[in-house]
C-alpha cells in the first residue's frame, strides 16, 4: 500500500515538471537568440528569457512573438538594428508558424535546405539584411507562402526551376541581390503574382515569354540587370501590369519596331520605364504619333531613339516625360510647354539635337524642366502663370 502512493506521488510530481517543460517552440526562439550579438534596444534580449515563459507552449510575452492558442504563429523582429549571426533552420520547429519577418538589421545566415519543413508559412521578409546563400531547390515546396522578400541581401545563384511551387504566392521580391543566369520560365506559372521585383540583379539573356499571361500583374520591376535580346512589344501590349521598368539592361528592338517604335500599349500600364537600353526608331512613323495609352510617367532617356518629336497631347494623364540622351531632332512641340491639353509636371528633354526657338512657357503644371544640351537658338523664353516658379530650370545651356 505505501509503494502505490509513493508511486501515485512520484508520478503526480514527475508529471508536473515535465508538464512545465519549455515547448519545442520556445526551445527553437531560445535557440535564435543564441546567435544575436548586439540588440541596441534590448528588444530582444532582455525580453525573451526563461523567466518569463508561458508554460501554454508559446511566450506571449515575449516582444516581437505572435500566438495562436499555445503554438508560435507569428516572429516579427523588423527594424531593430540587430547585429547577429542565425541558423534559419531552427524555426522548422515551429509548426503553425504563418510569419517571420525581420527585415533592416544586420542579420547573416543562409537560406536553410530545411525550409520546405515551413509548411504554414505565409509571409517571409528577411530584406535588408547580410543573409548570402542560394536559393535551394526545396523553397519551391512552401505551397502556402504568399509574400516572399529576400531584397537587399547577398542571395546568389540561379533561381530553382521549382519556383513554380509557390503557387500561393502574390509578392515576390528578390531585387538588390546578385541572383543570376538565365530567368526561369517556371516563374510564369506564378499566376497569382500582384508585385514581382527582381532589379539589381545580374539575371541575363532574353525576358522569357508570358508575362503578359499573369492576368493579376500590377508591378513589373526587372531593372537593373544584363537582360538583353527584343524588346517584349507583345508583352507591352497585352500586359495589365500598371508599372513596369525594363531600365537598365542591353535591350534592343526590332527593325519593324523601329520604323514605329511600339505597335501599341496596354491601357492599363501608367508607369513605363524603358530608359538606360539600346533602343531604336522614331515616336513618328510617317504622320502617325506612337500611342502611349493612359501613361502617366514615360521614361525612354538614355537609348538612340531618333526623328522628331510629338506633341503628346494625345496622352492626357501624362505627368512626368524624360527623353533625356537621345538623338531627337527637330523643334520642340509647342503643346509641351503650352500645357492646354497636359498635366506635365517634369519635362526633360536635354542631350538630344533639339534645335530651333523655345516658344512661351504657358503651362500651370510644369515644375521641373530641363531643355539643356541641345542646339536651340534665340532668347530666352518668357514664362508665366505659375510656371514662373519653376522649383528647377535648365534651358540656356546651349541656346545660341
Amino acid at each position: 500500500m505505501k509503494l502505490l502512493k509513493f508511486l501515485m506521488v512520484f508520478v503526480l510530481y514527475f508529471g508536473s515538471v515535465i508538464g512545465q517543460l519549455p515547448s519545442p517552440d520556445i526551445l527553437a526562439l531560445l535557440e535564435f537568440k543564441k546567435g544575436v550579438e548586439h540588440d541596441p534596444t534590448g528588444f530582444l534580449l532582455e525580453s525573451w528569457n526563461e523567466e518569463s515563459i508561458d508554460f501554454n507552449g508559446c511566450p506571449s510575452s515575449w516582444n516581437g512573438i505572435m500566438c495562436n492558442g499555445g503554438n508560435v504563429a507569428g516572429v516579427v523582429l523588423d527594424n531593430l538594428g540587430l547585429v547577429a549571426h542565425v541558423d534559419l533552420s531552427v524555426f522548422a520547429n515551429l509548426t503553425k508558424l504563418v510569419k517571420l519577418s525581420m527585415a533592416n538589421n544586420s542579420i547573416a545566415g543562409k537560406m536553410p535546405n530545411n525550409i520546405h519543413r515551413f509548411k504554414s508559412l505565409q509571409y517571409l521578409d528577411l530584406s535588408g539584411n547580410l543573409f548570402n546563400s542560394s536559393l535551394p531547390p526545396e523553397v519551391g515546396q512552401l505551397g502556402r507562402l504568399k509574400n516572399l522578400s529576400l531584397a537587399g541581401n547577398n542571395f546568389s545563384g540561379m533561381l530553382p526551376e521549382t519556383i513554380s511551387g509557390l503557387v500561393s504566392m502574390q509578392s515576390l521580391d528578390l531585387s538588390h541581390n546578385s541572383f543570376s543566369g538565365a530567368l526561369s520560365s517556371s516563374l510564369m506559372k506564378l499566376t497569382g503574382l500582384v508585385y514581382l521585383n527582381l532589379s539589381v540583379n545580374v539575371f541575363t539573356e532574353e525576358i522569357p515569354k508570358g508575362f503578359e499571361l499573369m492576368e493579376n500583374l500590377e508591378v513589373l520591376d526587372l531593372h537593373g540587370n544584363m537582360f538583353d535580346g527584343n524588346l517584349d512589344a507583345e508583352m507591352l501590349l497585352l500586359t495589365t501590369a500598371t508599372h513596369v521598368d525594363l531600365s537598365g539592361n542591353f535591350l534592343v528592338n526590332t527593325a519593324s519596331q523601329q520604323q514605329k517604335f511600339l505597335p501599341g500599349l496596354s491601357e492599363s500600364v501608367k508607369y513605363l520605364n524603358l530608359s538606360h537600353n539600346q533602343l531604336k526608331g522614331s515616336l513618328v512613323s510617317g504622320n502617325e504619333a506612337q500611342t502611349f495609352g493612359n501613361l502617366k510617367v514615360l521614361d525612354l532617356s538614355y537609348n538612340q531613339l531618333s526623328g522628331e518629336l510629338p506633341s503628346f497631347n494625345f496622352v492626357y494623364d501624362l505627368q512626368v516625360l524624360k527623353l533625356a540622351n537621345n538623338l531627337f531632332s527637330g523643334f520642340i512641340p509647342n503643346d509641351l510647354l503650352k500645357g492646354d491639353a497636359l498635366l506635365l509636371t517634369e519635362l526633360d528633354l536635354s542631350g538630344n539635337n533639339l534645335t530651333g526657338p523655345i516658344s512661351m512657357i504657358t503651362s500651370t503644371t510644369l515644375r521641373t524642366l530641363n531643355l539643356s544640351s541641345n542646339a536651340l537658338s534665340g532668347e530666352l523664353p518668357f514664362v508665366t502663370g505659375t510656371s514662373a516658379g519653376l522649383i528647377s530650370r535648365k534651358i540656356s545651356s546651349k541656346v545660341i
